[in-house]
């Protein structure tokens, strides 16, 4: 497919240009507001584009995602049921992120205290078995919503992984072996990319890396030896506080957003997100999946890679488990728009859809299934695709996935008139 990916990326980047909207706060549901001309969405909802605050190339948020008319019989439906399950649905998907993080929490502290090859295991395996919980939560990102404040800590990358330990030709490198450095969890998060973005001391890559190393292998993940945990040196017992200090560090900013997600807290973002005008609340819900879709996995996590096809570019590389990213990326935005989460099914961004434009209903259906059936099918280890030739069965696949991706955000971008909201995807 020449010239598939470069077309992309360009368009990607041409986007990232332009200026974030600024948009007229929504009035209750049948009051009439003119649109004034400025504005890049039109009076039958029409949403320009533009780019999202909260990822990585975004260029701000809205200040209302409610599209305006001068129609008062426009978008009268009910979304209550929509919203209410959203917010349960988020409270619950952080509450088992941090929860699984909880447990790799123990599996960590297991192997420190008694660093062998087995505990080692076991701790890497408990770090693989904690990322779906949280992979499926970044379906409420991109928009104002409270994992913003703290997502750089959680889960920042790509990563130059020199800066906090040694790596391959340079055994003195990082801050682990800085004699000057502290690895106490407030350091290292005010050093979290501070001088570069690159430069991530904290969150699940910042631990990734401590548990295997620089992936050097062309079949497999990294190799970090046990003994590298083994007390006694400095540069051991600071590896040793390090890694504690991170995890601990995670565990506590999921348990924090968790909370925010308590609709029952008077003044958690849940309580803010219920009480504002329904559409505002719908805005943020398909923003935030059609962004994820569209743009970081479309764009940032997979065509990046597959034009640099430098495995520097994927995003869980010392572990090689990125495939594991993409499928549980896409079960997130399935979950939001179907309603379905760790607490039950309910009414989802398609109940609401199937009722105002079924045809656009059943397209969507269309495009998730072939979404699904094309990530499932991406090669594993996804490093492995990345050094495939171009016009390998790997890449093509690769780039089905792609394409399916785009097409899926379209069509969500597409429901942004149905529901009343501007959907804004970086690239479509």
């Amino acid at each position: 497919m020449p010239d598939f990916k470069t077309k992309l990326l360009l368009g990607a980047g041409a986007l990232a240009l332009t200026p974030a909207l600024t948009l007229f706060r929504d009035l209750p549901v049948g009051n009439a507001m003119a649109m004034p001309p400025i504005v890049t969405a039109d009076e039958e909802g029409a949403g320009g584009e533009g780019g999202e605050g909260g990822g990585e190339g975004g260029v701000g948020v809205p200040s209302s995602y409610a599209l305006g008319s001068t129609d008062p019989t426009k978008w009268q439906y009910d979304a209550t049921a929509v919203i209410d399950t959203y917010i349960a649905g988020g409270q619950a998907q952080y509450l088992a992120a941090t929860a699984d993080a909880v447990k790799m929490q123990t599996a960590i502290e297991a192997m420190l205290d008694n660093p062998t090859a087995q505990t080692l295991a076991a701790a890497r395996a408990a770090w693989v078995a904690a990322r779906p919980a949280y992979l499926v939560t970044e379906a409420f990102r991109f928009y104002d919503g409270p994992i913003e404040a703290v997502e750089g800590e959680i889960n920042s990358w790509p990563m130059n992984e020199a800066f906090i330990d040694y790596t391959q030709g340079a055994p003195t490198s990082g801050i682990i072996n800085d004699p000057n450095s502290k690895v106490d969890a407030d350091a290292l998060a005010a050093l979290n990319q501070k001088s570069d973005e690159a430069d991530v001391t904290t969150g699940w890559h910042a631990i990734e890396f401590l548990l295997w190393g620089q992936d050097l292998s062309a079949t497999g993940p990294g190799d970090r030896p046990a003994s590298d945990y083994v007390g006694g040196t400095p540069a051991t017992d600071k590896r040793r506080a390090y890694l504690k200090a991170i995890t601990e560090r995670l565990v506590r900013d999921l348990q924090g957003v968790a909370t925010q997600w308590d609709v029952s807290a008077a003044d958690s973002y849940a309580a803010k997100l219920k009480a504002m005008p329904p559409r505002e609340a719908i805005g943020r819900m398909v923003n935030g999946i059609a962004v994820l879709a569209g743009s970081e996995m479309r764009s940032e996590r997979m065509a990046v890679a597959l034009d640099s096809g430098d495995q520097e570019d994927e995003q869980s590389c010392f572990s090689d488990t990125t495939r594991q990213d993409f499928v549980y990326d896409l079960k997130g935005v399935e979950n939001v728009w179907y309603g379905t989460y760790p607490n039950g099914t309910g009414a989802g961004l398609d109940t609401l859809m199937r009722h105002l434009d079924p045809d656009g209903a059943a397209r969507i259906d269309a495009a998730f299934a072939d979404t699904l059936t094309k990530i499932k099918a991406l090669g594993d280890p996804w490093d492995q695709v990345l050094a495939a030739s171009p016009d390998s069965p790997a890449r093509k696949q690769a780039e089905d996935a792609v394409e399916a991706l785009g097409a899926l955000a379209t069509e969500l971008k597409k429901a942004g008139p149905v529901f009343g909201v501007l959907v804004q995807i970086p690239g479509i």
